[in-house]
């Protein structure tokens, strides 16, 4: 079998100027017996205590200046760490390795309570174990709440009152109302199986209280609705009927405005081609006007150079015409005349202006009928652009006196949409009214009653008590118990029974025994299948059969237990819990040592109420002279 659980190392108190309180374990069986008022129960209620069991630290004479707690265990995963807390109470640290001592505010802070359930001492050992984060249904509404190391530990921190008490060891707080949980956290256990997925129901109480709160909602939801549609009675057929008529008309208006619009849309296009168009022609015209200005004045220079030409023409006439004569100036005869200029080169000059001239006349005329093409172009520009202004004042005229006409058919939409909305409004409350009628009658109407097969299964079943009071018949056997096969685990009260009778009706002793068979039984059961356990089991005085009548508070043996004290069962009992030592870790408290006859040794502590003699108890006492 695996071993997957927690296993104690040391637990020890330390204080100023105190010699530290220590007791260490081992694997297998550890044993502390001794006699009374030394400590012996305190060791279960200290562990309950560095669990996060317990609020608080019960005080004992003998604990005055210990003012710290060390819990030493040993990881699932091998991993060894130290619980430290203040016997105060308050909450924990952890701290890395088997440590005695730490310096101060040193260690990851575990809290005890749940602010957050992945820093509490309770997630942390809960998730070693592999049950973190589970949750169990805890009565009839299938209310659940979270597992946690207080509730889980009275299964296998066996306290000496609750042993040798007739209250079951499954239903350890013998509350009426936390029967339902216990089944359940032992089905857990015996399962592996937790209730997260359980859906959670009204009890009849409240759910009455649910209902009538629901139907008083409902009521003045509905009397809302009154209010908005008025006292007057509502025809719904009529209602329809202007719904429909309404939307008759507002298909129609639609039509209307739609056509109106597409008018209005196509003259707007027709606006924005024309007025392109004529942004061109005026560009053309603003580019001819140009060109005419210049070509204007291309032709005076053109006339200014004909004049030129033309005067230098007739003056080589007038001078070769004069050859020959007598001086007109000075009347000199032409014999008397001196010129540096030949007649021929006079005649040159005058043909050459003669043919400057023709040629700009040539070009003038080119000029003059470009002119006229230009201005020709010019003026139908200026008849297509006026023809686009007239055409653009009628587009404008047209779109001015459409939309009006779509105005018009829009607003009277918008009217009728209004009054459909209007209609549509009652008629949804109309709806919800309904819909809140048949809600109101769905709530007052009874929910059917439960069947028997459809009712929350609470505990186990009877085949895994039929298992489970198999295994625990298997270590009484072991034991040797009386009439041991005849144990089985009884559904009704959650305990065992022996040929029928309960462990109630048993004597202090055996119902010791029995009690301590059903807490080896759960780890063993838990250890064969791999389900989660803490892994191991501390029993305070579970040999109480074995006390000395006179000596014990508990007093005269019943006839049972005198039967159950001539076995040889303590022999068997020690045997048996140290052959788990691969399994599990045992730590038994009793008042009486071991037999002799054990098979293999063990190792004990001994308290021997005696300060000059061997260990006083768990906290040291000073040897007395």
């Amino acid at each position: 079998m695996p071993k997957h659980g927690l296993a104690l190392r040391h637990l020890v108190f330390t204080g100023p100027g105190r010699e530290p309180a220590a007791l260490s374990f081992e694997d297998g069986v550890n044993v502390v017996f001794g006699a009374s008022n030394t400590g012996k129960s305190f060791i279960v209620k200290a562990m309950s205590y560095m669990l996060g069991a317990r609020a608080k630290l019960p005080k004992i004479p003998q604990s005055n200046g210990y003012d710290s707690a060390w819990l030493g265990l040993v990881l699932p995963s091998g991993r060894e760490v130290t619980l430290y807390r203040s016997t105060k109470g308050g909450g924990m640290r952890l701290h890395d390795g088997l440590v005695t001592d730490a310096p101060k505010n040193s260690g990851v802070v575990l809290a005890i309570a749940d602010n957050k359930k992945d820093e509490t001492v309770s997630h942390f050992l809960l998730a070693a174990i592999g049950l973190a984060d589970k949750q169990v249904v805890r009565n009839a509404s299938a209310d659940k709440e979270p597992l946690s190391i207080r509730l889980l530990a009275p299964l296998f921190l066996v306290e000496e009152d609750r042993i040798i008490s007739g209250r079951s060891p499954i239903l350890y707080s013998q509350q009426h109302t936390e029967v339902t949980f216990e089944k359940n956290l032992f089905r857990l256990l015996l399962t592996g199986l937790d209730d997260s997925g359980v859906q959670t129901v009204m009890s009849k109480g409240a759910r009455t209280v649910a209902t009538n709160a629901k139907v008083e909602l409902l009521d003045e939801f509905i009397q809302q609705i009154d209010e908005q549609l008025g006292e007057g009675e509502i025809d719904r057929a009529d209602l329809q009927r202007q719904i429909e008529s309404i939307d008759a008309s507002l298909a129609a208006l639609y039509e209307t405005m739609q056509r109106a619009q597409d008018e209005i849309d196509s003259l707007v296009s027709e606006r924005r081609t024309k007025t392109d168009k004529k942004l061109e022609l005026s560009a053309r015209l603003a580019e001819l006007e140009v060109t005419l200005q210049r070509f204007a004045s291309l032709d005076a220079v053109y006339s200014s150079d004909i004049a030129r030409l033309e005067a230098l023409e007739e003056g080589g006439f007038i001078l070769r015409a004069m050859n020959g004569q007598d001086c007109a100036v000075c009347g000199a005869p032409p014999s008397a005349q001196r010129h540096n200029h030949a007649a021929d080169e006079i005649e040159r000059s005058h043909a050459a202006a003669a043919a400057e001239v023709r040629k700009i006349e040539r070009e003038q005329r080119v000029l003059a009928r470009t002119v006229a093409s230009l201005t020709a172009e010019t003026g139908g520009l200026r008849s297509l652009i006026a023809e686009l202004d007239r055409a653009l004042i009628g587009i404008e005229q047209t779109i001015l006196d459409a939309r009006p006409k779509e105005a018009a058919a829009r607003n009277d939409y918008e009217v009728f949409f209004s009054k459909k909305g209007e209609l549509e409004k009652i008629t949804s409350l109309l709806a919800r009214r309904d819909s809140l009628v048949v809600k109101k009658s769905q709530v007052e109407e009874k929910p059917a009653a439960t069947k028997p097969e459809d009712k929350m299964q609470v505990g186990i079943d009877g085949p895994t008590a039929y298992t489970f009071g198999k295994v625990v018949r298997e270590i009484l056997e072991i034991w040797g118990f009386p009439d041991a096969s005849e144990a089985q685990f009884d559904l009704a009260t959650s305990d065992v029974t022996i040929g029928g009778n309960a462990r109630a009706d048993s004597g202090k002793g055996v119902k010791a025994i029995l009690h301590a068979a059903v807490n080896v039984a759960l780890l063993l059961y838990c250890r064969e299948r791999n389900l989660p356990h803490p892994g191991f089991v501390v029993l305070d005085t579970p040999l109480l059969t074995y006390r000395e009548p006179l000596e014990s508070k508990y007093g005269e043996l019943s006839a049972d237990e005198l039967k159950l004290q001539r076995t040889g069962l303590a022999t068997r009992f020690y045997d048996h819990l140290a052959s788990l030592k691969d399994v599990a870790q045992f730590v038994v408290i009793e008042n009486k040592d071991p037999p002799a006859d054990v098979a293999k040794p063990m190792p004990i502590q001994t308290f021997t109420a005696n300060p000059n003699s061997g260990r006083y108890g768990l906290f040291p006492v000073k040897r007395v002279d």
